[in-house]
């Protein structure tokens, strides 16, 4: 875990390097400004459909049997909240992994990885491609697991790990394949599951912290290069590659 909590650490201090503070609000404001914009235009109607959906669920009749006719409404305000919410946390992923891991990467690796070599095994393609089957699973489950915030503590903490996998997933491949061959990248990725899917889950924990999970998107970016760079060194520096 020492790996871990030094990539932490590392993108800490970066985040206040000035070329840092200048990206560091804009994927997460932008993915803010989009949707924002789409709740104000389409939220009345999302709202519609979300009531009628329930309107056809066991959740009325359970309400209207309990005496509590106003749960439905209650219940698709919620439920459009926590829609909104994860689409709002994946834009902001996807700007700062599609524009920004390019200028993340070289920043980190000109200051603290300037003799690693860079062999560029991944490319523009794999980076589309994951991104791209990374978040559609992510949604997916995001989407079966909503029934579990009936019962709070589970949805928190199934949300909690859903982003962890989704943040390791997504940033691990973008880390890596400036530097990386081929073969480490695919090694590389498939390994040391357990330490990834931890500094996921730690950096996910930032989400739930107002005003830090601003800065969230490019501190991830930031940490997982870290992570990536420094796994990347060492497995060098034993000879296994």
């Amino acid at each position: 875990m020492e790996i871990v909590f030094l990539a932490l650490k590392r993108a800490g201090q970066d985040l206040l390097a000035p070329r840092m503070l200048g990206l560091m609000l804009w994927p997460m404001g932008l993915a803010l400004l989009v949707w924002g914009l789409a709740a104000y235009w389409f939220g009345p109607a999302w709202l519609a459909g979300l009531t009628t959906f329930l309107a056809s669920t066991p959740l009325q009749g359970l309400a209207q049997w309990a005496g509590a006719d106003w749960l439905a409404s209650y219940a698709a305000w919620f439920l459009l909240i926590l829609l909104w919410l994860p689409a709002v946390f994946v834009t902001a992923l996807l700007i700062t992994s599609l524009t920004l891991m390019p200028l993340i990467v070289g920043f980190v690796a000109a200051r603290d990885f300037p003799t690693l070599q860079a062999r560029k095994g991944g490319s523009l393609g794999g980076s589309l491609v994951t991104v791209l089957g990374t978040t559609s699973l992510y949604l997916m489950a995001w989407l079966m697991c909503l029934p579990l915030w009936l019962f709070a503590p589970f949805g928190a903490l199934v949300s909690l790990l859903l982003n962890a996998w989704l943040n390791q997933r997504l940033f691990m491949y973008d880390a890596l394949a400036e530097h990386a061959d081929a073969r480490e990248l695919t090694s590389l990725r498939a390994s040391d599951g357990g330490r990834r899917f931890a500094l996921g889950t730690l950096l996910g924990l930032v989400y739930f912290v107002p005003i830090l999970n601003l800065l969230a998107p490019v501190y991830m970016g930031l940490a997982f290069t870290h992570y990536a760079l420094e796994t990347l060194s060492r497995h060098r520096r034993t000879g296994l590659s």
